[in-house]
């Protein structure tokens, strides 16, 4: 086996519940530097724009060495 250079975040889904119940979705696509929220909300979706902000293309191979993977 070839010796792995990269591992990266590509997509994930998450998802809020407000006071009444009612469930946000909240998409992010960590590769292409996106996201989108099911449902109008500005506080869920500053926090995705962090998230992508944070994360976009972020390698995280240092990690699978901690872990003893690799």
């Amino acid at each position: 086996m070839s010796k792995i250079t990269g591992y990266y975040l590509n997509k994930a889904s998450y998802f809020a519940v407000d006071d009444q119940g009612q469930r946000v979705e909240v998409e992010i696509d960590y590769w292409q530097g996106k996201y989108k929220v099911s449902r109008k909300h500005r506080g869920l979706e500053k926090y995705a724009q962090k998230l992508v902000e944070k994360k976009h293309r972020v390698n995280f191979l240092y990690k699978l060495e901690e872990a003893g993977v690799l």
